[in-house]
This record gives C-alpha cells, sequence and structure tokens, in this order.
C-alpha cells in the first residue's frame, strides 16, 4: 500500500499511536491518500469479512462458532504485508464500505449489523488490556468483578447472555 501522508500528519500519527487501541473506532475518516488499486481492494477483503458473517448467521452458527469464523475470515482477508499498515487497511476499507452502504436504509441497516457483529467479536479475541483501553477511550466507567463476585452473578449474568444469544460467560480471572 502506497500511503502518502504529510509531515506534520505523521508526525501526529507516531505521537498518538500509542494510546489507539487494537481496534479502531472509526469516529473519523482517514485523511490518507491511498491508490486507487488498494481502495477497491481494501473494500473487497472488508466485504468477504462481511459477507463471511452475513453468511455464517444466515445459517445459524453459534458464537463460539461465531468466534473462531471471525477470527479466520479477519487473518485472511484483512492482513497486510507490512504489519503497521493494518490499521490503515482497517480503517479505509470501513469508511469505504460506509460510503458504499449508505444508498439506501436496507443497505445501511446490513452494513451497520455487520460492522456490530464484527466489532463484537473482534473485542472478544482481545485481551484484557485492549477492553481496559477501549473503555478508557470511550470513558466509560467500569469495575473488575473479583472470581467470588462473578461466581455469585454467574447465574444472572447467563440469563442475560442467553436471552440476546450470546455465550455464557466464564470466568477468566
Amino acid at each position: 500500500m502506497e500511503v502518502v501522508r504529510s509531515q506534520k500528519q505523521a508526525s501526529s500519527f507516531a505521537a498518538s499511536s500509542d494510546n489507539v487501541s487494537a481496534i479502531p473506532l472509526y469516529r473519523t475518516p482517514p485523511t490518507l491518500e491511498v491508490r486507487l488499486e488498494d481502495f477497491e481492494r481494501f473494500a473487497v477483503d472488508r466485504l468477504l469479512v462481511l459477507r463471511g458473517i452475513s453468511d455464517a448467521l444466515a445459517r445459524g452458527k453459534k458464537p463460539d462458532e461465531m468466534e473462531k469464523l471471525v477470527s479466520d475470515l479477519w487473518k485472511a482477508n484483512m492482513r497486510h504485508p507490512q504489519a503497521s499498515e493494518v490499521i490503515n487497511k482497517d480503517i479505509i476499507s470501513h469508511y469505504v464500505l460506509r460510503l458504499v452502504y449508505c444508498r439506501t436504509e436496507e443497505l445501511r441497516k446490513w452494513f451497520l449489523s455487520m460492522e456490530t457483529t464484527l466489532f463484537r467479536y473482534r473485542f472478544r479475541l482481545e485481551g484484557s488490556h485492549v477492553h481496559k483501553a477501549l473503555m478508557t477511550e470511550l470513558g466509560i466507567p467500569y469495575k473488575v468483578v473479583t472470581n467470588e463476585e462473578f461466581m455469585g452473578l454467574k447465574d444472572k449474568l447467563a440469563l442475560v447472555a442467553r436471552s440476546v444469544n450470546q455465550p455464557v460467560p466464564t470466568c477468566s480471572i
């Protein structure tokens, strides 16, 4: 990928990259110049991920199967020869498809649903340090629960999880 940044943009990006979580929130569109070939390829690669998620949901895959599928789809389609450019590919491809899928309400709903599902599973696959960084970035207060507190709430959490077709929580402390 040939990405062109001004010196000011490049230095501010490098300075802020320590504070960026592994999962971008797509709050602002990228200000990068991207070759047309990359623009198209990135969109097609992300579309393969989203279509794979859509197909799996239509087939009624279970949450644990979906987690593996999303991980495999992401690794297969969103990789980049330069590891440092994966995040750029992620952001650029998101915004390209966001433009494509804004034409009708039906397309917007599909795109939003698939992106939400993709985010949910990507979030689950990340470690607690990424969860903490994302919560901090979003300003969401949270408290880490002890194993005893978790075990006391486990049955109630399982009911909530099942009601929204999510896997039953397990203690990973």
